[in-house]
């Protein structure tokens, strides 16, 4: 078939969980068809890598999206019922590129990657539409307006509610919707009830992150967090970490050390650096040294949507996880009884304390985390369902669908 595959952002390189699961999508499906991608790069240094994926698409177009500039756009359409996440995402460029090659391609499929991206297809009616919202993105924009003060609060919940309506429109236009885990599929079935919606979970590369030179080292204790640090989440979750648990497990051993991985740490994340026993990376290359430094991970999340790639590439390379229950929501069961969970900072810190002072327990509960991930979250069979679906917009989900979904009960 002839594939058009839109996402939000360049899917290359697949050092993040949006980029991981757009890259090994559009992997599965050019391997199978003729896939054109059309996308856009809001990091300039990032367009450089279209050349890469040249390699799996037979088009590839890449427009730079200035992210200072998409926010003054956005912000007229306060005034409106739009929300802000569309206009920010829109690009009159990209959009005449779209136009044009639907009207000299034939094109069998439409992929919509992330539900801003749907804008560019709306008036397209004759090509079956196949969008992954991953996440619905409505319900994060609620949970941030529950943790934020005026006039925060009240945009977050603007943006929600706007933010709902729209993502409503795209899902009754689409052939199918994909989301990654039972409790986003619950959330799109009351947004439409005529929408057909599967649970396609994120995926793992357990052989990238179990090499023996990334075994967990003995010595100094450490606990780490990895993820992208300008994320509203993943800011709230390591101040929460370092500031409310990190000095109760220091009662307990004085020179733990709290790692904190990740790019684009904004200025209350850098603060954290000036606590005895934090460490702030900002951008790494590659986070497999600072895996292997650590004996504990965390995921200490008060919001969270979909599945916590960094939770499964934690367990990937044989750590043992310490999360709040927010942070272990959407993981198929036998992966999440393997997590270590806390409620308060007292819980949390007593969950690290006692892994980190039993380095046999916690190896030894590592090992079987790795092993239960490569099973659950395998690329190879959660991408072969989903170009099945791609290829069958109107077959029912199969039977492992149905099993994982209900292992997610």
């Amino acid at each position: 078939m002839k594939i058009l595959y839109l996402c939000h952002r360049i899917p290359y390189p697949p050092d993040k969980g949006e980029k991981i699961r757009a890259f090994h999508q559009l992997r599965a499906l050019a391997a199978r068809h003729e896939v054109d991608l059309f996308t856009l790069a809001d990091v300039p240094a990032d367009m450089a890598h279209s050349s890469t994926l040249r390699e799996y698409c037979r088009h590839v177009t890449v427009v730079q999206l200035n992210a200072r500039l998409a926010r003054l756009s956005a912000l007229p359409f306060l005034l409106t019922n739009k929300p802000l996440t569309v206009p920010y995402f829109r690009s009159a460029e990209l959009q005449a590129k779209v136009r044009n090659a639907i009207r000299e391609r034939s094109y069998d499929r439409i992929f919509v990657y992330c539900s801003a991206m749907a804008q560019y297809v709306e008036s397209v009616e004759d090509i079956p539409l196949i969008t992954d919202l991953v996440d619905v993105d409505s319900d994060k924009w609620r949970q941030y307006a529950e943790v934020t003060s005026f006039p925060f609060s009240a945009i977050y919940r603007r943006e929600a509610r706007c933010l709902r309506a729209y993502e409503r429109r795209i899902c009754e236009k689409s052939a199918r919707v994909f989301v990654t885990t039972e409790r986003e599929a619950a959330l799109v079935r009351q947004l439409s009830e005529t929408s057909r919606v599967d649970v396609i979970p994120v995926g793992v590369d357990v052989d990238s992150l179990s090499t023996p030179e990334i075994s967990p080292q003995t010595g100094k204790p450490a606990v780490v967090f990895t993820g992208v640090m300008s994320y509203f989440p993943n800011q709230e979750a390591v101040c929460f970490f370092a500031r409310q648990v990190l000095p109760l497990i220091r009662r307990s051993i004085p020179d733990v050390t709290f790692l904190i991985v990740g790019r684009n740490p904004g200025r209350k994340v850098q603060e954290l650096s000036g606590i005895e026993g934090v460490e702030v990376t900002g951008y790494v290359p590659d986070v497999r040294p600072f895996l292997a430094r650590a004996q504990v991970s965390v995921a200490p999340f008060s919001i969270a949507a979909g599945i916590q790639t960094k939770i499964l590439e934690a367990m990937a390379a044989g750590l043992p996880v310490v999360a709040t229950p927010k942070g272990c929501q959407g993981l198929a069961r036998e992966v999440a009884d393997m997590i270590e969970m806390g409620r308060t900072p007292e819980e949390l810190a007593q969950k690290v304390v006692g892994l980190l002072e039993n380095p046999v327990r916690a190896r030894s509960h590592g090992m079987e985390s790795r092993r239960r991930v490569a099973v659950a979250y395998n690329w190879d069979r959660i991408l072969r369902e989903m170009v099945e679906l791609v290829e069958n917009p109107g077959v029912a989900a199969s039977g492992a669908d149905i099993v994982r979904a209900a292992a997610r009960n």
